[in-house]
This record gives structure tokens, sequence and C-alpha cells, in this order.
């Protein structure tokens, strides 16, 4: 299961294989869970023995809350002077399924320009996270960051980054001071 935007649901995803000797065709395909019907969707063309992405649209028993925090601090009363904007950002999870659920988080940090005079370093992960630049979607992406976790039924649990950007005072952010 994978959280796909910047929204608050989570999306439920299976990867199947094609156990045809034939390409899958694409098209409109109704899915079963335990002889249930839970949804029609469309399926992309899945190539002979290959490995395909069902979307199965939102699951309602897993919430998911993204909390950030910021504060803005000053050091330096010379010369030069920063200013240091402190970020966290807490994604709490709870699954409300009776079994255990695999769940991707993404997230993405400020990325400076090139001639950019800015410092962004990421100060604390919780737990350990991996670059994620999207490519297997045709849209690549800069500055972004995954969790790959196991979250067992009926269970809460938190994963959390805190990162710094250092600024000169006289500087801005373009776009201006966004915290979200």
């Amino acid at each position: 299961m994978k959280s796909l935007s910047s929204t608050s649901y989570i999306y439920r995803l299976d990867q199947i294989g094609n156990p045809l000797q034939v390409p899958l065709l694409a098209g409109l395909a109704d899915v079963y869970v335990d002889g249930k019907y839970i949804l029609s969707t469309n399926i992309a063309t899945g190539p002979t023995k290959g490995q395909m992405e069902l979307r199965l649209g939102v699951e309602q028993a897993i919430k998911v809350a993204r909390n950030m925090s910021y504060q803005e601090a000053r050091y330096g009363e010379t010369l030069v002077a920063f200013n240091e904007l402190h970020h966290q950002i807490q994604i709490d999870r709870a699954n409300c399924l009776s079994r255990e659920a695999r769940i991707e988080v993404r997230e993405r940090l400020p990325i400076s320009g090139e001639d950019a005079k800015v410092d962004i370093q990421s100060d604390r992960v919780l737990p350990e996270w991996e670059k994620y630049e999207q490519e297997e979607r045709g849209v690549p992406i800069r500055g972004g960051y995954r969790w790959r976790v196991q979250l067992p039924g009926g269970e809460h649990r938190t994963v959390s980054v805190q990162y710094t950007i250092k600024t000169f005072v006289d500087s801005e952010l373009v776009d201006g001071n966004r915290r979200e």
C-alpha cells in the first residue's frame, strides 16, 4: 500500500503476475477479494509472464495524518547572520485491519538551486528511509524519499523527519517562505 500523492489517503495496490503464455490485453477487470466484489478497474496490457500493478482504490481501514511543525531561529549578530528554518514532519499511520499491511510513505525535501546561497540538511529521520525519484512512473522528481514499512493489524506507528534550511538573513525563499 502506498500514499500516492500529497493527500492523506492510503491507496491499495497489488502486484499481479500474468500467468498466460500471451500478453494480457488492456481492458476492464472486476476485482474480487475472498469471493466478494470490490471494484471494477482498468488494467494496462501485461507482458507474457510479466508483473503488473493493479490499483484497488482507497483503503478506508488505514488512516494517515501528516503533521508539520516549524521554528525559525536567527544566528549571528555581526557581519554575517543566518536564519535557520527548522522543520519537523511527522506522519502517523493507524492500521484498523485485522492483518498486517505493507505501507510505502513518500515525502519530498526542498532542493536548493545551483546558485542559491542556502543549505538544506536532513537532521533526523526515523526510521531510516531511501531516496525515491519515481522514475518508474515516467515523471522523475528531485528531493524524493520513501519509507517502506510493515504495519501490524490494529497498530499505530509514526515515521518522521527533521530538516533545516539555512539562509543568510537578507535572503528569501523563492515562492515565499511556504511551510507546507
